[in-house]
């Protein structure tokens, strides 16, 4: 039952879930063609986005700032012609009175509500409270609702009002470039907060106010327009919380960094056993110590400390 070659040599057993004897392998990757998200950007000539701001270059030893601004949508249907001839004088004078460059995008994305309808068929059947006949017509409802929907798509459609402000090297000052780099953006981000201030206070009186959008709002746009079918389903917001709470990252890895995290978690277990041990040994110390007092050690549980004098140096070698 020895592993044996097919020449019927005998092979020796090696244990390839032991991290020391694994091979490692510098700048080992997956894919010959793998490219990341950021050099992606690098070619598009986005530098950074932080602050609710996408720095672009210009090649002119200035800095470029974009910030996006969420326009609202009013229903022209349900206005008066009266209401209707005000808002289109009011969209005229801001156009009229634009003096900045000023970039107007849509966004459409088809609105998938049928995992959603599916979850809310399932628990209308367990709803406290109910009888047959309330269940049945739940049911009833929400399979006409699917049906609508599978027979019409919906679009879900935004507006977005992207505005610039160029920083030259001639607007800011400092002694470091740390320094410098602050004042750039407090001047960028000054630039766009005044331009849109002054576009909201008349947009708004045309049913149609701005909302700027922070970063985690920029990062949204991007994963939606370059992820068109699965951030329907998919949200941003789910992939974060997704990453945030697993143990082993999804993205590509090295060998070397693998076995750097491996090392990093069983180096953390044990620490955690040999704290656990030494603590228990202390505790037990302490409430032998109070019993030929006469103490009652169960009041003072939660005041009981770990100095470095109690700690278990023999524990400590013997798993060395």
């Amino acid at each position: 039952m020895e592993p044996r070659s097919k020449d019927g040599e005998k092979l020796e057993d090696t244990d390839d879930d032991d991290v020391e004897s694994a091979p490692v392998y510098d700048d080992d990757l997956t894919y010959d063609d793998w490219y990341a998200w950021e050099e992606f950007l690098q070619e598009v000539g986005v530098i950074d986005i932080r602050d609710g701001m996408i720095e672009y270059e210009t090649g002119d030893n200035s800095r470029l700032f974009v910030m996006l601004a969420e326009m609202g949508q009013s229903n022209p249907y349900l206005k008066t012609d009266e209401e209707l001839q005000h808002s289109n004088e009011i969209m005229e004078v801001f156009f009229n009175g634009v003096m900045s460059p000023l970039k107007m995008s849509t966004q459409s994305q088809r609105v998938e509500m049928t995992d959603f309808l599916n979850d809310l068929k399932e628990h209308s059947k367990y709803i406290q409270g109910t009888n047959d006949a309330m269940r049945e017509y739940a049911a009833r409802v929400v399979d006409d609702t699917l049906n609508y929907q599978q027979a019409t798509e919906r679009f879900e459609n935004k507006a977005y009002l992207q505005f610039m402000a160029t920083v030259t090297p001639d607007e800011v000052y400092g002694d470091t470039p740390l320094a410098i780099d602050k004042q750039i953006h407090e001047k960028a981000m000054e630039k766009l907060v005044r331009q849109i201030d002054r576009a909201g206070s008349l947009l708004r009186r045309a049913d149609h106010p701005l909302t700027p959008l922070d970063t985690f709002g920029l990062y949204e746009v991007l994963y939606k327009t370059f992820n068109r079918e699965s951030s329907v389903k998919i949200r941003l917001e789910d992939i974060i919380k997704r990453q945030r709470y697993t143990v082993f990252t999804g993205a590509h890895q090295s060998d070397v960094s693998f076995k750097h995290v491996q090392q990093m978690i069983r180096n953390e277990t044990e620490a955690i056993e040999i704290a656990r041990r030494s603590l228990d040994k202390k505790t037990k110390q302490d409430n032998e110590e109070k019993l030929r007092n006469g103490q009652d050690y169960y009041s003072s549980v939660a005041n009981t400390d770990l100095s470095n004098d109690d700690f278990d140096y023999d524990a400590y070698k013997n798993l060395n």
